[in-house]
């Protein structure tokens, strides 16, 4: 069975109807709906999710004309889109989506009682725990972060070569591998979101006076709602000035695969561009990380799962400063930082307490030794 989405122009008029009230802006006479303060990006999920919604029931021949749309949306129904949904989706990206489409649900038909729903949603996040699974995946940021420096200098290697001692193959190879290095090395030390990762714009985004390289991301630009300011990684200034310089402005003038122009596409100010200049999207990212992590590590790591290796790495070696891994990954409290993303090891902050512990030992034994000299 498909789970095509439908368009809202394919919606039935009560449905489209009861999703521009959820969305209707409040004024001093009305509080509006109740979607009516998400964020664009929560727009867009919500009303993804109510279309996959449709798409189904309209694939198992449910005729959605004939019902009102609260009404088609049973336990029975909900059940049996949720093992739908477990044939192709794991359990964090089910119960993710089960959670947008209860939102956009019941945003739009706020005067019913969805207690029930409410319940099979919190059930479905309990055996969904984020962490199930992902342990296993996870890779210490340091290790990523060896992975980018490697790649840096394997291709900064071939791009000194001379020319005579390459092929135009080597150099397109040498410039791609040494900017997905650049991106691993960054995502292991600053785990930006992938929307400010492919949105940073030189000038806007990334900004230079003097020796100091920083990150800045206005409130709207970011997924808190609030201002993000880092600094560019030390250990990383000179590889960026050698991307600008060079690698960058190769990418340029690389011609894009399977597209034929005269002249690269204009760049603009994206950090980071595929080849002919065409700024780098999502899916290029996600190849690149696929491509160098699975023939080291043996699986993917893709860039969300980076913020998971980064935050469970400052947990276990620095359990007391778990409150840096919520400021690198942007978040308001610790708890969301410990729920949703540290998979934590317990072994580490068991040899810190043991450590301790024999650490007290040993002061107490010194200082029976100093009292037992003393009275002699």
């Amino acid at each position: 069975m498909s789970h095509d989405a439908l368009v809202p122009s394919e919606w039935p008029q009560p449905d489209r109807a009861a999703w521009d009230a959820a969305l209707r802006p409040a004024d001093f006479l009305d509080d509006g709906g109740r979607g009516a303060g998400w964020r664009p990006a929560s727009q867009r999920s919500a009303r993804g999710a109510y279309a996959r919604w449709l798409g189904w029931l309209a694939a198992t021949g449910i005729p959605l004309a004939s019902e009102a749309p609260a009404a088609r949306i049973t336990p029975e129904r909900m059940g049996a889109y949720i093992d739908f949904l477990a044939e192709t989706r794991a359990s964090v990206t089910r119960a993710s989506y089960f959670g947008v489409l209860c939102m956009a649900v019941q945003a739009m038909f706020p005067d019913q009682d969805w207690r029930w729903l409410q319940a099979v949603q919190r059930r479905l996040r309990r055996l969904s725990s984020p962490s199930r699974g992902k342990a296993r995946r996870l890779v210490p940021a340091d290790q990523l972060l060896r992975l980018g420096l490697d790649l840096i200098d394997r291709a900064g290697d071939v791009l000194a070569w001379p020319l005579e001692a390459s092929t135009e193959r080597d150099r397109v190879a040498a410039v791609r591998d040494y900017r997905d290095g650049l991106i691993i090395a960054l995502l292991a030390s600053r785990p930006l979101r992938v929307r400010n990762l492919l949105g940073i714009e030189i000038g806007k985004h990334l900004i230079q006076v003097g020796d100091r390289i920083t990150l800045h991301f206005s409130a709207l630009e970011t997924k808190s709602g609030r201002t993000l300011d880092t600094v560019w990684p030390d250990i990383l200034k000179p590889a960026l000035a050698r991307y600008l310089t060079q690698v960058r402005p190769s990418l340029i003038l690389v011609r894009a695969p399977g597209k034929t122009r005269d002249r690269p596409r204009p760049p603009g100010h994206a950090l980071w561009i595929g080849q002919g200049g065409t700024p780098l999207g999502a899916g290029g990212l996600q190849k690149a990380l696929a491509r160098h992590t699975r023939r080291r590590f043996g699986h993917i790591v893709n860039a969300h799962l980076f913020r998971d290796c980064v935050a469970t790495t400052v947990a276990n070696c620095d359990p007391d400063h778990v409150r840096y891994a919520a400021q690198l990954l942007g978040h308001r409290s610790v708890r969301m930082t410990e729920r949703s993303y540290i998979a934590a090891n317990g072994q580490p902050a068991l040899d810190r307490h043991h450590d301790l512990i024999a650490a007290m030992r040993s002061e107490g034994t010194r200082r029976r030794r100093s009292r037992r000299r003393l009275a002699e």
